[in-house]
């Protein structure tokens, strides 16, 4: 990180540079990075003052990533073993072997499944927003902004698994053509049409159980305005990524109240908090994987000296699926 930015960071905020690795202290590995996650949370390290730790200038980016052992110096990671873990951008990652997990790819599971639906960012946390906070209930209605990301795209599938009614939305008809065709919606909104509370009310007109955000703002309101009005409804907020550009001035809904007029709630979570959980979450996740109930697509970009074009590409809708960087 060259500099901070105070709205969108820009390629020039940016650099690139060359390190030579020449040995592994006592209690560290040294990782090849195989896939790093693009996720909304890295933009938030990149201001100063930012909502996660901000980056220190001339650090790197950090990420969560997955890659293989090639060296170790540590028992607990041998050589050959694949680990999860802030492997940050870069080809290859000298860290303490404390700061990682081991994971086990096999047939049917890929190690960038890792950064996927097994991953903390990702499936992880929509399972455990949808399922931990949200509580949804088979035969509910479940609402989701984003839908077309990696996050969005895990809720979407595993609300479907437990038998909800989900309702996506996203940007563009490719995007909720790829909502419906590929990961088993019941219904796309496309916010760029207008009218989303509109959309809403015409696919809901009892509303909705369960609206997991991941974009906050105008369609945030949107979704508020629809609840269901018996009561019983829960709004999870696990992002806001409408809000992010401008973190000194973020702005809250204008609905609010329709919380208590419709006996609802809104709940926010941080996935970590839940790592008791994590366990249960994975063992679900991987069964519908094998079961092909839970398909990611990857947009996949190359090589490192790109992470920085595909961290911008998260904030400019030009992704669908998981977002990643191979090195």
């Amino acid at each position: 990180m060259r500099n901070y930015s105070d709205g969108m960071p820009t390629l020039d905020n940016f650099g690139v540079a060359t390190e030579t690795i020449e040995s592994v202290p006592d209690g560290q590995v040294l990782v090849k990075v195989d896939t790093l996650s693009i996720d909304a949370w890295i933009r938030t390290t990149l201001s100063d003052g930012g909502f996660h730790e901000t980056a220190d200038l001339g650090s790197t980016i950090r990420a969560f990533g997955v890659g293989q052992v090639v060296e170790s110096n540590d028992a607990s990671l041998k050589e050959g073993d694949w680990a999860y873990g802030l492997l940050s951008a870069q080809t290859h990652a000298l860290m303490p072997a404390k700061d990682l997990t081991k994971v086990s790819p096999q047939p049917g599971i890929a190690p960038s499944a890792f950064v996927g639906p097994l991953g903390i960012t990702t499936g992880l946390t929509a399972w455990v927003g949808l399922i931990a906070v949200g509580k949804v209930q088979a035969g509910e209605v479940v609402l989701v902004s984003g839908a077309a990301g990696a996050v969005g795209s895990c809720v979407v599938q595993l609300a479907k698994a437990r038998g909800a009614r989900v309702i996506g939305i996203a940007g563009g008809a490719e995007k909720c053509a790829y909502l419906i065709n590929e990961i088993g919606a019941d219904a796309a909104i496309d916010y760029k049409k207008g009218d989303v509370g509109g959309q809403i009310r015409a696919l809901a007109p009892d509303g909705i159980d369960v609206f997991f955000d991941n974009v906050g703002g105008d369609i945030l309101d949107a979704a508020l305005d629809n609840l269901r009005e018996t009561g019983g409804s829960r709004v999870v907020i696990c992002g806001a990524i409408s809000q992010y550009q401008n973190l000194n001035d973020v702005r809250g809904p204008k609905l609010y109240l329709r919380i208590a007029e419709r006996n609802a709630a809104m709940l926010g979570f941080v996935v970590s908090h839940h790592a008791a959980r994590f366990g249960e979450a994975m063992a679900e996740i991987s069964a519908l994987i094998l079961d092909s109930k839970m398909n990611l697509r990857e947009h996949v970009v190359e090589p490192i000296d790109r992470f920085p074009d595909a961290l911008l590409m998260l904030f400019d809708g030009s992704h669908i699926g998981n977002l990643v960087v191979r090195p």
